[in-house]
């Protein structure tokens, strides 16, 4: 997958791309279809959208990058606050020059995709929020335990709760290293900006064609409250998907490509 470093806000960002490689620090040339802008996940980066990006490359052109402090852009912080990442997110569009775009999101990134739209709806064109309830915060027990990796009182955990039960060790192992890439600083502070984010409170005002993605074998919390998301976008339509969990980017992307470009279809280039 081609890449490149572009500076937003001084801060050197990584971002992946389909199509042509262009010039270091030029935006990417658009082909056909949409482009989408993939948002990574708490601790994540751009890299866990890298075979997603390859089923919808055919069709759309498709970007991803890595937030600040995030995999191999800048900082070793995380900006700290959904508001915030939404912000650069814009400046990402500006930067690529994308008047209009598809935003999708992974937990995290989802926050961030209705932020974003909650601050220029006229600039997204539709969202895909993967992995994502109507509840945010992370539990005060995950919060706490990568405050103690974060300070080195503790070794960074693996946490089986994120896969399907028949997940391979390949795809677990793939997973724990992408993660490996963010420094807990950031991953941190992702979590307390997913804690603090009240954005959820105005989803009401969101009327931008919506498809929300969850793993049957997701986290409870996620799946009991995703309903409610959905509801409240009012133009949402919820697909789920059998024998996949929480890192849905991993385990099944041909089956999240499907229903990325089946809903696409539907949305006006």
């Amino acid at each position: 997958m081609p890449n490149q470093y572009l500076q937003i806000d001084g801060v050197a960002t990584y971002v992946h791309h389909t199509g042509e490689t262009t010039l270091p620090g030029t935006p990417p040339r658009r082909g056909k279809g949409h482009a989408v802008v993939c948002l990574h996940g708490a601790g994540g980066n751009g890299h866990l959208f890298a075979d997603l990006m390859s089923q919808l490359e055919a069709f759309h052109t498709v970007i991803a990058f890595d937030q600040p402090g995030h995999g191999r852009s800048g900082s070793l912080d995380s900006l700290g606050q959904i508001e915030a990442m939404a912000e650069f997110t814009e400046r990402v569009l500006n930067e690529l020059e994308l008047s209009r775009a598809v935003l999708l999101g992974h937990e995290m990134g989802a926050a961030i995709a209705l932020q974003a739209t909650l601050n220029r709806p006229q600039q997204v064109a539709a969202l895909i929020l993967c992995s994502a309830g109507s509840n945010f915060a992370p539990p005060e027990k995950r919060v706490e335990q990568m405050r103690r990796v974060r300070d080195g009182k503790e070794k960074r955990p693996f946490d089986p709760t994120a896969f399907a039960s028949k997940t391979s060790p390949e795809i677990m192992k793939k997973a724990f290293m992408e993660g490996m890439k963010t420094d807990p600083r950031a991953t941190f502070g992702d979590l307390l900006a997913c804690q603090q984010w009240t954005g959820q409170e105005r989803l009401s005002e969101i009327l931008t064609p919506t498809l929300v993605v969850n793993g049957a074998e997701d986290r409870e919390a996620i799946l009991s409250t995703a309903p409610e998301l959905t509801q409240k976008l009012k133009t949402a339509q919820l697909e789920i998907l059998e024998g996949t969990g929480h890192t849905l980017l991993l385990e099944s992307p041909k089956a999240v490509g499907h229903l990325v470009q089946n809903f696409l279809e539907r949305v006006p280039a």
